[in-house]
């Protein structure tokens, strides 16, 4: 766009091009006229000036469709604030200016000089065009800005803070929305209504940078802004704040009154007002830089930006979408296998899968209430009796906005689905078409139509009635991203079944077909359908046994190149009272909890801002997203550590795991001991896994040394830390259909759009079938059995499966249903880090936790790995101090026919 010349018949002095263009129209319209000769700036000025959001959108689309003349397929991103330091690189947006040089920006793609040419060391890339010798604004512009590109970006404690944005979205009406999001609000007189900057206004500047008057940057500027690519992102980050304001019950809000001339409801938007009469501009760089004739589009007004998916054909992807099918069959009725802790009473699977939607409403409200993102969810239950029944949780249009205090929160969902009782046939087939027809599709029309969408479907055993599977073909639902999880014992759960709905949508890097006899397999699978919707990556999932009265430590790393974490932590007692958390950040600041905890830790003692943090708590459940935002590396690279406790009245007993255990996947059930033959037993009379005594069967089969607490009461806790990042690692497998004998292959794949990494060190833990299940109970009989518990309205102890393998347990004293083995993690001449493994002897859900270790160098653009099995990488001494620790914990659970 930069070499595409408007006017190549020109002297080469008053040659412009498209770029410049639209440089000029953005300074045209600040000095518009209106129809009666009436002064207009149609696209700012602050309280009253509605218009500011509603002509750059539209600014925006007609400059991304003139970009897509040139690449078709590309987008404009956003930038939301936070720090910018990893796209100011010499191959995106570029670096600051040199401040010997006047700020003048000499490296990358946006200096003076083209790339490979004059002070610009960039490499020059094939695709360059020929004429274009170095970004320069030309002639006809402000003296003072002629010439190369200028930036002098400002310190991060001084962009808007995540609470600016919180403040900024709960604003009610329009024209408050508008001129805080425009201006900020920094001399409010209640503190916490406050701007801490001037948000869009002041960003300019930030960006620009100060100086004098003639080495100012460009963005500082509305004549010439839109010369820094920088404006483009800015603006559509304001843009998407607008959007998910919209969300939030304001989609057709604009006002028709008040504020000042041509910036109401039904006024055109200059320059596109068709025909209009009347309308022009007084700017004097229109002699050089005429205005373009658009008035083949017709007269577009600020109401007709209102629909933006419909209108323009976008939307964010902080504007997910997901619909929830959840089994309410008969076989619910069934008990949860594996309780997860001693002393309480077995619940059945209906209210395990009731906690676990509930768990994640609570995350959705949580995420909501961060200003982050905004989710909308919509939930049905699912059973057939004489015919299919499809029930709503919630009421009409039975999807919305996820919101704390609203028709569609936790709270209503606990309360609408309280007397709902489980009974009838499993129709997966046509329940997972309903569901993506009335949950996933209508959301805000449909549109854009290739928007991807998200749907979680939840049941705990087989299609029973209704259409096959077959009837719905692969990839027909090519939005959506399916993902299953069937909640039962390796008997009753049709693992085939669960993989073919997710083969009807589009596959994802993340793993999104879950097996598991336990709640924590719920809490995970909904956890992790979320993160999807909402772009965050696994990080960190362990499951933890803690005693009565102990604490444990859990760490994991932050790098520059990740923005967010979104943090579970869910008691499997759902006691609220039983729990604390504690946040500690890097330098050992309390972030979250009890201040007075672990004093030996030194605070950051206010020596920057600090990242902040959204938490919400109910039912043992700590649902938390902390945001970088503002805050410098310093107090967000490193370790954090978030401390847990259970029923402990002082911190003297701290349990601290190996790395055995966190590496033990929650969906391959209990660690150690009994599996099924603990349901024969009174709760109170459980032992918890950690009192069950065996010989370590290999170098990971570690556990965590005794506090003396032994004799006391024991829960599980399930933890899952996922990622807003760059530095992305996700576990593949080699085939997606494997057979008996067939050999595994699990690749770690790097996902780095920024940076490079190392690995240092990685180890991983393989959980597998001792023996097929159908030796103990035929398919042909675990039918009848799951038709038999549909058929009934309550629980049965003699149609339920998993009593019936706790008394095949009893009676085969000392028989083990797992094989759990230490799988080496290889890489061979550069290669991906991956598992060979040949052990795949037993049909059933074979089970695989793997922890990585490394180095992250955000300014290295190859990728470097080590050859050596489990051995540290030497760091050059080029790169000394130039790299950032990070851990992931990955699982993996898959099927073997």
């Amino acid at each position: 766009m930069k070499s595409d010349i408007v006017n190549p018949a020109a002297p080469a002095s008053a040659q412009y091009s498209k770029w410049d263009e639209y440089v000029a129209i953005h300074l045209m319209i600040q000095a518009g006229v209106a129809p009666g000769g009436t002064a207009v700036n149609f696209g700012h000025g602050g309280n009253g000036s509605f218009s500011f959001l509603s002509w750059h959108r539209y600014f925006l689309y007609d400059f991304e469709k003139a970009l897509q003349g040139y690449v078709p397929s590309v987008m404009l991103p956003y930038w939301d604030w936070s720090d910018p330091g990893s796209v100011m690189t010499d191959t995106f947006l570029g670096p600051n200016g040199n401040a010997a040089n006047n700020n003048v920006v000499e490296r990358g793609y946006f200096a003076v000089d083209k790339p490979g040419a004059g002070s610009n060391p960039t490499p020059l890339p094939a695709w360059w065009p020929a004429s274009l010798n170095g970004w320069r604004l030309p002639a006809m512009f402000p003296s003072n800005f002629q010439g190369g590109l200028r930036r002098q970006t400002g310190g991060l404690a001084s962009l808007p803070t995540v609470n600016d944005l919180r403040i900024t979205l709960a604003k009610t009406t329009y024209s408050e929305f508008q001129n805080v999001l425009e201006a900020g609000d920094v001399f409010n007189s209640n503190p916490a209504l406050r701007t801490s900057t001037q948000m869009h206004n002041g960003l300019h500047g930030w960006i620009g940078g100060g100086g004098s008057l003639s080495t100012r940057g460009h963005m500082t500027s509305a004549a010439v802004s839109p010369f820094d690519p920088f404006f483009y992102l800015h603006h559509c980050n304001i843009d998407r704040l607008w959007a998910m304001w919209q969300t939030d019950g304001h989609q057709t809000e604009y006002p028709t009154s008040g504020g000042n001339t041509q910036h109401h409801r039904n006024d055109i938007m200059y320059p596109w007002t068709g025909r209009a009469a009347g309308y022009g501009t007084s700017a004097g760089i229109a002699s050089s830089i005429p205005m373009p004739d658009y008035s083949a589009l017709g007269p577009k007004r600020n109401v007709d930006t209102l629909d933006f998916r419909n209108a323009f054909g976008y939307t964010y992807d902080t504007l997910p979408v997901i619909g929830i099918g959840l089994d309410r069959t008969g076989s619910m009725n069934g008990l949860t296998p594996d309780p997860m802790v001693t002393g309480l009473p077995d619940v059945t699977k209906w209210e395990a899968a009731k906690r676990g939607v509930s768990a994640f409403l609570q995350d959705c409200e949580t995420v909501q209430n961060s200003g982050a993102i905004y989710v909308m969810a919509g939930i049905k239950t699912f059973r057939s009796l004489s015919t299919n029944e499809f029930t709503p949780v919630f009421g009409a249009p039975t999807y919305g906005l996820i919101k704390s205090g609203t028709s569609f929160s936790r709270a209503t969902f606990d309360a609408n689905v309280a007397a709902v009782t489980p009974g009838g046939g499993t129709p997966l087939a046509d329940a997972l078409t309903h569901v993506q027809n009335t949950l996933v599709e209508p959301p805000f029309g449909g549109v854009p139509a290739d928007e991807q969408r998200y749907l979680a479907m939840l049941t705990d055993g087989v299609l029973t009635t209704g259409s096959p599977m077959s009837s719905i073909p692969d990839g027909s639902l090519n939005r959506t991203a399916i993902f299953a999880m069937g909640f039962g014992t390796g008997l009753d759960v049709d693992y085939a079944t669960l993989a073919s709905m997710v083969a009807k949508g589009r596959t994802l890097a993340t793993p999104q077909v879950f097996h598991g006899e336990n709640a924590g397999t719920i809490d995970k699978f909904f956890s992790n359908a979320l993160a999807a919707a909402i772009g965050f990556t696994n990080i960190f999932d362990p499951v933890l046994e803690l005693f009565e009265g102990e604490h444990t430590h859990l760490s994991f790393t932050a790098t520059s190149a990740d923005d967010a974490f979104y943090l579970t932590a869910q008691g499997m007692d759902f006691i609220d009272k039983n729990w604390s958390f504690t946040l500690h950040g890097p330098n050992g600041q309390v972030l979250y909890g009890n201040q007075d905890s672990h004093s030996e830790h030194a605070a950051c003692n206010h020596c920057c801002q600090t990242p902040d943090i959204t938490a919400r708590r109910a039912n043992g459940r700590l649902s938390m997203i902390i945001q970088r935002g503002n805050v410098s590396k310093a107090c967000w690279v490193g370790h954090w550590e978030l401390m847990i406790s259970y029923k402990a009245r002082q911190l003297d007993k701290m349990m601290m795991p190996e790395l055995g255990e966190l590496l033990f996947p929650v969906s391959a059930g209990p660690i150690k001991g009994e599996r099924y033959v603990r349901l024969l037993s009174r709760p109170a009379a459980r032992k918890a896994t950690r009192n069950i005594l065996s010989k370590s069967l290999h170098g990971l089969d570690a556990r965590a040394v005794s506090t003396n607490s032994n004799n006391r009461e024991a829960c599980h806790i399930v933890v899952n830390i996922y990622a807003r990042t760059n530095l992305k690692l996700n576990l593949e497998l080699g085939s997606q259909l494997i057979r008996r004998g067939d050999e595994l292959k699990l690749t770690v794949v790097n996902d780095i759009t920024l940076g490079s990494i190392r690995t240092q060190s990685s180890f991983a833990r393989l959980i597998s079938p001792a023996f097929d299940l159908n030796e103990v109970l035929p398919e042909e009989q675990v039918m009848e059995l799951v038709k038999a518990n549909e058929k009934s309205n309550r629980f049965s102890a003699k149609f339920d499966i998993p009593l019936l393998l706790a008394r095949y347990e009893k009676e085969k004293k000392g028989i083990d249903f797992i094989q759990d083995e230490e799988v080496k993690v290889v890489t061979h001449n550069q290669s991906p880090l991956h598992i060979h493994h040949a052990g795949t002897r037993v049909k059933g859900i074979y089970h695989v936790g793997i922890v990585v270790d490394g180095l992250y160098f955000p300014e290295k653009q190859e990728e470097k790995t080590h050859d050596d099995h489990h051995a540290p990488a030497d760091t050059p001494a080029d790169e000394a101090g130039n790299f950032e620790a990070f851990s992931r914990l990955l699982t993996i659970s898959f099927s073997v026919a």
